[in-house]
């Protein structure tokens, strides 16, 4: 399920480029309940050794503006938030406590609530579909270099093994939550650059970690069930982290 919170504050937000920590603690803030937090948090969901959140937001969506002398992102007000989930009870949690919650705040800013609208998902999930990146999709692996110091290999859309590793992830994500299924895990997937260009890579720093990711328009087909945990969540990593959400277009 996707939900768009329509937001608003007293005056502009001016927030550092790399500002999704501040909304991974507005998602954590407002979720009431200790122990579920805690699990969310500490624990997640598990897949060959793999553990996953189960939810994603996009970057806000509004009218920003770049201030590259302070590297800042200065958005005015009203503005939106995409968060998505294919879990019943992340939203349920979220979406109460934002209803309760007399301080809601991103970063140092004060913000209220005026709205917020579940988004409706095609019925049935078709087996294609073109999509716009909202936040940038990320998918990589951890090698070795050959002086035996471990690094992180961000793919490219148009690199061969970009669309066989976002399959992977995407399965590995499906299977933490439902029972295993070989002719699934089996069933064919792809994904395609569309209208992807050099303007559309996002190199982002993350509590110190360096992250690229891609925005961009592409073809995704694949079993409508994976497809759908896509739509309700992201595709590729790190989703929790405010990556790879998207919009059906």
């Amino acid at each position: 399920m996707r939900i768009l919170l329509h937001l608003r504050a007293d005056g502009p937000l001016e927030l550092p480029i790399n500002y999704q920590e501040y909304l991974i603690g507005f998602i954590y803030k407002n979720i009431n309940d200790e122990k579920y937090r805690s699990f969310l948090h500490e624990i997640g969901y598990t897949f060959q050794t793999k553990t996953y959140k189960h939810f994603a937001f996009s970057r806000i969506l509004g009218n920003g503006r770049y201030n590259p002398s302070k590297k800042t992102i200065t958005f005015k007000p009203p503005f939106s938030l995409l968060v998505a989930s294919p879990l019943d009870r992340f939203l349920q949690e979220f979406a109460h406590s934002m209803l309760l919650s007399a301080d809601l705040r991103i970063g140092p800013y004060r913000i209220e609530l005026e709205s917020f609208e579940t988004l409706p998902e095609p019925d049935p999930f078709p087996d294609v579909i073109r999509i716009r990146a909202l936040s940038p999709i990320v998918i990589y692996s951890t090698l070795n270099h050959p002086n035996g110091v471990k690094y992180t290999y961000y793919y490219a859309p148009h690199h061969e093994q970009f669309s066989p590793m976002i399959e992977a992830n995407l399965k590995r994500r499906y299977f933490s939550l439902y029972p295993m299924d070989d002719e699934l895990m089996q069933s064919p997937f792809s994904i395609k650059p569309l209208h992807v260009e050099k303007r559309h890579k996002v190199v982002t720093r993350f509590r110190g970690i360096v992250i690229e990711g891609w925005m961009g328009e592409y073809e995704v087909t694949g079993d409508p069930r994976l497809l759908r945990l896509a739509y309700n969540s992201c595709l590729g990593g790190k989703g929790s982290q405010g990556f790879g959400t998207f919009e059906i277009i």
